[in-house]
């Protein structure tokens, strides 16, 4: 499970990473629909890993965010 963890962690950073990139993008592009929607998948990919491993708090914030 350390391994899965470990692995969830580092996905989960690359993800927030690209998230990052994409709002400063959709605040330059507020109509880009296409940046909106890769917001909405890495949210909602990293929410389904959340409920996979049994992290509910994460999997609750992450649906808030997806939401």
């Amino acid at each position: 499970m350390d391994e899965l963890l470990r692995d969830f962690l580092t996905e989960t950073a690359e993800s927030l990473d690209r998230v990052d990139s994409q709002l400063v993008r959709l605040e330059q592009e507020p109509d880009n629909g296409q940046v909106l929607g890769n917001i909405f998948r890495l949210v909602h990919t990293i929410k389904g890993t959340c409920g996979f491993l049994g992290l509910p708090r994460l999997e609750a914030l992450t649906h808030a965010a997806e939401t």
